[in-house]
Formats: structure tokens, sequence, C-alpha cells
């Protein structure tokens, strides 16, 4: 593929039709874009539609083959108890995922597993990792417990250079949201050491019980003084 045509097909992502019904993940493509990232780890494969998109994005800068992607899930491991307590979506197994996204040409590794148990093993295993990992996205489970305990297990490896976005920010609450989305946990970063981002724009989608309005929220490390 030409690189005009890959050109055409971000800004076609970013900023046209892609954006129709989840205009909110402009801003992960656009941080892929902006930052030169080529090393991601990601919460939350699913199907792996947002690692693809990471991965072509950072295609226009880099060979396929410099590009890094560490994804996490249960993959088919999911229970129906986990799907409802997290308010998540059913994966296809881990196998499928894998094949699907080794098409890239990118270097892929996906864990299978409860992220309480995975990413402490991965982080342990790259801690002090002179490639350092440019973006992580924190999209995995929904409950406010499982993002705190995912964002403790990883902030090891948020560096200077490191970008880390939150999906599932609900600027405007309600009871129906109580007990899920990463509200709590960005509301409790120390300014002092992280600079936080709320992101525009909103995606707003109609529920029986009202709108669901959905942010994105960027967080990095401030420079030590």
């Amino acid at each position: 593929m030409s690189v005009l045509l890959q050109k055409l097909r971000y800004h076609l992502r970013v900023h046209g039709r892609y954006a129709l019904f989840t205009r909110r993940y402009r801003n992960l493509l656009q941080t892929v874009r902006r930052r030169r990232c080529r090393t991601f780890l990601e919460v939350g494969v699913l199907r792996g539609d947002r690692a693809i998109e990471m991965i072509q994005t950072a295609g226009l800068s880099y060979p396929a083959r410099e590009i890094t992607y560490y994804g996490f899930d249960l993959f088919e491991d999911l229970s129906a108890r986990d799907l409802e307590r997290e308010l998540s979506l059913v994966p296809p197994s881990r196998a499928q995922v894998k094949r699907r996204l080794e098409r890239t040409g990118a270097h892929v590794e996906l864990f299978k597993g409860y992220s309480r148990v995975t990413l402490p093993s991965f982080v342990e295993e790259h801690r002090g990792d002179p490639r350092a990992i440019d973006l992580i996205f924190l999209d995995g489970g929904h409950s406010v417990e499982t993002i705190a305990e995912d964002w403790r297990n990883l902030e090891a490896l948020v560096g200077p250079a490191t970008t880390v976005i939150f999906d599932d920010y609900y600027p405007e609450g309600g009871p129906q949201l109580r007990g899920v989305g990463c509200n709590q946990l960005i509301d409790s970063l120390d300014a002092n050491r992280y600079r936080v981002e709320i992101l525009a724009p909103e995606d707003r989608f109609r529920k029986d019980w009202g709108v669901l309005a959905i942010r994105m929220v960027r967080v990095r490390r401030r420079a030590a003084v």
C-alpha cells in the first residue's frame, strides 16, 4: 500500500466516517500519530479492532516489524458472571484474535487470564526494560475495582514518554453507573505527579434509562522537578 493511500485511510478513520458512532476513539489514534507510538499495551482486546487501528496508524511512521503490541483479556475464558459484573462483551478466542492481529505484520503477544494475575507477571518481567511502552490503553473490566487494580499493576511501567488512555469516563454519572467507570480512579490521581486531560469529543448513546455519555481520559507523568 502506498504511503499516500495509508495517509488517506488514516484521515478517514480519524476525521471521517470512522467517527460516526464512536467519535471518542479518534483521541487514541491521534495520540499514536502525534506521539509516534510503536509499542502498545492494551487491557481489553476483545476482537482486536482498536489494536489493528493503533498498529495501522503506527505503520504510517514505522515498518510493521518495528511495532509491538501486548494485549490482555480473558478471551474465551470470560464467564457469564464476569460478563455481567464488568459490563463486558463476549470476545472471540485468543487464537482467533492472534491470527487476525498477526496479519498486520507487527509483533503481537496476547495474554489470556485475569489481568490481576497476568499484568503483575508482565510488569515484573519488563520493569526497567529500555524499550518503554509508548501507549497504554485501559479498556478492560469496567468495574471501579478492576480499573483501579489494573492501574496499580501498570503504574510501574508509566515512564516519562508513556501516555495512558482510559476509556469509560462518565461525565454525567448517575445511579445506573454506580460502581463502574474510571471516574473514581481519575479523580484520585495525584495532580503533582500526573497531568490529566478529560478528552473531547463525547459519545452519547440512548439507553432505556436515559443518555449514556462517555469520554476518554489521557494521563501522562509530570516531569520531576
